[in-house]
């Protein structure tokens, strides 16, 4: 073989390992990207567990009676109030201080609720988790909004079944480089009995990521009477059970 074909099979190889390594760099990237799903505890089952019955007050008041006798609007005022009650049970008043744990909250009521934030750059302030409660909500939606800085910034959408332990990577998205501003909002269906974690991570070194974070709650109001119907069945059959109207 010349000295030439030499020369070009050794540069194929060269361009071979390349490809391979920037394939093999990129899914492993993905693959990351996709599982850092984080900022979930046993204290939001364990929350759920012990609020979520037909003979708890919250439950009580937003899961059985309300849906079936009350208006649309009255379900609505009813299962707000009931996550505002689950979240400050959750975050505030159990026994387990949630600020060890990290995350911060991240309340869903009728109306929407806005925080701001910075993420100051990669390993130093660079990622916030934020977290819900166990959702009351038939959908939900959270606005992301930049505002300032012009670091790249990946969002990650995580849910939680309570029920279950399933964990499930619900969404992703990138804040692009640069000094622009703009918002993104994602929709989180079928989300009625889970957490949902929101990560955002700053991927500069340098430069700032200044944003607010948007949350509102709704019903399906079909979904609820059906279930607000099956738990007054299962009170029903069991003794000792508050009995319902």
């Amino acid at each position: 073989m010349s000295s030439l074909a030499l020369l070009l099979t050794y540069k194929l190889n060269i361009m071979k390992k390349l490809s391979l390594l920037v394939i093999l760099l990129c899914t492993l990237s993905l693959s990351a990207f996709a599982q850092s799903c984080n900022g979930f505890g046993g204290v939001l089952k364990s929350a759920w567990k012990e609020l979520y019955t037909s003979v708890h007050p919250i439950g009580q008041e937003a899961l059985t009676l309300i849906p079936v006798v009350g208006q649309n609007a009255t379900a609505v005022n009813a299962i707000s109030e009931a996550s505002v009650k689950f979240h400050n049970f959750v975050f505030n008043e159990n026994s387990q201080s949630w600020t060890t744990l990290g995350p911060r909250a991240l309340p869903v009521q009728k109306d929407q609720i806005k925080q701001y934030g910075t993420l100051v750059k990669a390993g130093v302030g660079g990622v916030r988790v934020f977290n819900t409660t166990g959702m009351l909500w038939d959908r939900v939606e959270i606005e992301i909004e930049k505002t300032g800085g012009k670091a790249q910034t990946d969002i990650i959408i995580c849910t939680w079944d309570l029920e279950s332990g399933a964990k499930n990577n619900y969404t992703e998205y990138s804040f692009p480089n640069g000094k622009d501003t703009s918002t993104k909002k994602f929709i989180i269906k079928n989300v009625h009995g889970k957490s949902i974690s929101v990560k955002l991570k700053n991927n500069s070194f340098s430069n700032k990521f200044k944003y607010a974070i948007k949350t509102k709650g709704f019903l399906n109001i079909a979904k609820q009477k059906k279930r607000a119907v099956r738990l007054q069945n299962i009170a029903k059959k069991d003794k000792g059970i508050i009995k319902m109207n």
